[in-house]
């Protein structure tokens, strides 16, 4: 009969081993145990103090000596979160969830690893799991109704603008989604690759919106940084890699040319899994750098405040008369059609400024590696060049000379005299303006610039005045510019100009019907400074649609209507922001005729602009 145990003695195997033995076994395990508690806690003390790099350290020498361990697992899954290594933290965060399948906080690290890597739809079915069984979490459920919002905005383009344009959303990762309109990537004859839409657009249609791959402040240095900006992204994720390889970084149209047009489907994150096949990052990085470096240098968008690298606006070839207006909030870039398009039409986008002559707008596209614009209207302006050119190049030299002789006069070294010589400059210019024969849209352009001149510094500096005293000197007489601006109409009509053509070269002499406008509303003529604007706004809707400026000179036609009064103030105040309301809702995506409260808080936004000549509200460096 065996002899009967001892209930508190141990059993099996265990129970056959010597004394020594048995506490060694048990420390072994418990060694290990305090062990990785106490590497683990010496990565959470790291990751505190903001040391990711290091507290990833810490938890893999966990994980070496217990792969299993779920929660040095989701702990390091925080840390490529936190540094946005988010393909490392969705590996992590599954394999957490393998090992413990009860670690709710693993799901939650999933579900924003998936929300950083685009893929919503799937962070839309992870938090709903961790919902279910965490339903009073409320942290879930706001990441949860974020990523619902994500996924109908990378899906189909839908976007709270009001919500997004006046900072009422609280994101976690993202403010808003990539989205992929209407639009395709080809070869363009004579341009390269370039943008068209794939079927008709109405005006105000949204064709993409787009992140960056790098940004950056404008300063001294901002190509090495966006260089290296992009040079990470490629590390950090293959599909970042695979578009970087894709972009414009040859100017020379012929080489441009023969480069494939890339797949839209690089450009729609929201559709990969992670299993897909794609390209990994490039082994050689001192080739890949110099490849980063020729990009920056051919696709970088300068913006207000920052420049940057965005992946499909990069193909949108220029236009002096863009037919697409691009709007960025926070550094996120929409691209919206500026005017109605028909399938197959090139989508365009200003580089720079479009307010100037055609022979400066040359010079600067001469920096984005464009030779000579073939842009419609370049071409139109271009038209008389040569003796334009002549006539200007005359009026230069004869302005050097006079302003040396007024310079070295003896009276003009009195107060208030021509002391720097620029109104005898202008003067001698103006007269050989007034010699050239205008007989094409150049020669025109030209002469109303030269004559223009004449009086600009004397405008402009009894303008200042005005403003210094508060309006208690006196107005700049406009009658000198109004005449001339009724000049340059009547000379638009003898040259046959159609309404597009004479609002394309009125664009290019902007400033004088500015200024126009400037010297009526400090005379305080605002019925006839209204028909002013009315005009400008006009010229900007065929030279700069949907712009900035253009809608700052609407949100200026508001407020000119608000101060002239009378028995139908409100009436007429009402009739302009419906006008206004028109553009706005083409640039911002909303405050239409029927959005008005929307409309009023943008205009406000806009006044302010133009009234401070600050920048505009949505967009931050």
């Amino acid at each position: 009969m065996a002899p009967e145990l001892d209930k508190k003695s141990p059993v099996g195997i265990v129970a056959n081993l010597p004394p020594s033995k048995k506490e060694k076994s048990k420390k072994a395990s418990e060694v290990r145990t305090e062990k990785n508690n106490g590497i683990r806690e010496e990565g959470n003390v790291l990751f505190k103090s903001g040391n990711y790099g290091g507290a990833v350290v810490k938890y893999t020498e966990c994980l070496n000596s217990d792969p299993q361990d779920a929660v040095s697992l989701t702990n390091r899954a925080e840390c490529f979160l936190r540094t946005r290594q988010f393909p490392f933290a969705l590996k992590d965060a599954d394999a957490a969830i393998a090992f413990d399948p009860s670690k709710s906080k693993a799901l939650y690290k999933r579900a924003l690893a998936l929300n950083g890597l685009a893929r919503y739809a799937d962070a839309v079915k992870t938090l709903k799991e961790l919902v279910q069984k965490e339903p009073q979490d409320a942290t879930a459920n706001n990441a949860l109704a974020e990523c619902e919002m994500l996924s109908q905005q990378a899906f189909l383009g839908d976007y709270n603008m009001p919500a997004l344009l006046f900072g009422r959303l609280n994101m976690s990762f993202r403010r808003c989604a990539d989205y992929v309109g209407p639009v395709a990537i080809v070869t363009i004859p004579e341009k390269g690759r370039g943008v068209v839409v794939t079927k008709d657009v109405k005006a105000g249609e949204l064709l993409c919106v787009s992140s960056p791959l790098a940004t950056a402040p404008i300063q001294a240095g901002v190509e090495l940084v966006l260089i290296k900006q992009l040079v990470n992204a490629a590390a950090r994720d293959w599909r970042d890699a695979a578009v970087i390889q894709t972009l414009p970084a040859e100017t020379d149209v012929t080489k441009s040319a023969e480069i494939p047009a890339p797949d839209l489907s690089l450009f729609r994150k929201h559709l990969t899994k992670n299993d897909d096949v794609g390209v990994t990052e490039p082994r050689d990085q001192e080739t890949f750098a110099r490849m980063c470096g020729a990009i920056v240098k051919t696709s970088a968008i300068r913006n207000a405040q920052s420049v940057g690298v965005y992946p499909l606006p990069s193909f949108f070839n220029h236009a002096c008369a863009p037919n697409a207006c691009k709007l960025l909030v926070g550094n996120v870039m929409f691209v919206r059609a500026a005017r109605d398009l028909q399938k197959g039409t090139e989508v365009c986008l200003k580089y720079f400024d479009v307010t100037n002559p055609e022979p400066e707008r040359a010079i600067h596209a001469k920096r984005f590696g464009i030779e000579t614009c073939v842009c419609r209207r370049c071409l139109v302006e271009r038209v008389g060049a040569g003796d334009a050119k002549t006539a200007t190049d005359l009026a230069a030299k004869k302005a050097t000379a006079a302003r040396e002789l007024a310079v070295k006069d003896p009276a003009n070294k009195k107060p208030g005299m021509d002391r720097d010589g620029e109104k005898a400059a202008s003067a001698a210019a103006a007269i050989v303006m007034d010699a050239l024969q205008v007989n094409s849209p150049a020669t025109l352009i030209a002469a109303m610039r030269g004559k223009a001149k004449a009086s600009h510094t004397e405008i402009t500096q009894a303008l200042a005045e005005w403003k210094r005293t508060k309006g208690k000197s006196e107005a700049p007489d406009s009658n000198v510019l109004v005449e001339l601006a009724n000049w340059f109409d009547t000379k638009c009509d003898q040259l046959g100009l159609d309404p597009t053509a004479a609002n394309w070269a009125r664009t290019s002499v902007l400033q004088v019907f500015t200024n126009i406008a400037h010297c009526l509303s400090a005379a305080g003529l605002l019925e006839q400074r209204g028909q002013m604007l009315g005009r400008l706004a006009s010229t900007l809707a065929e030279g700069d649609p949907a712009s900035f400026e253009h809608c700052k000179q609407l949100a200026v036609a508001v407020q000119n209507a608000k101060r002239l009064g009378g028995v139908d103030a409100a009436k007429g105040v009402e009739r302009a922001e419906k006008i206004a309301a028109q553009t706005l809702a083409v640039r911002y995506g909303c405050g239409g005729v029927d959005e008005l409260p929307i409309v009023r808080e943008l205009l406000k936004h806009l006044e302010h602009a133009a009234m401070e000549n600050a920048g505009e509200f949505c967009e931050q460096a």
